[in-house]
């Protein structure tokens, strides 16, 4: 895996972790305004759901560069 790669997969990782927490906080005892809790929920959706469109466009871009390389693509 390339550097890149890594950085998407922490990305996607802490997003996920920092909403699991901050649900359960907010389930506890509120500690944010509900709106303000649904906009970090939903940028952090965001912020996942790009990094994960991006991890994989970057790998089916590398597994085309690499059959290109070995004469599988035209």
């Amino acid at each position: 895996m390339n550097d890149m790669h890594n950085k998407l997969l922490i990305a996607i990782i802490g997003a996920v972790v920092i909403v699991a927490l901050l649900t359960i906080m907010q389930v506890w005892g509120p500690v944010l305004p509900w709106n303000l809790y649904y906009k970090i929920v939903v940028t952090a959706i965001i912020v996942a759901v790009v990094c994960g469109f991006l991890l994989v466009a970057r790998s089916d871009m590398v597994e085309k560069k690499k059959l290109k390389d070995e004469n599988y693509l035209d």
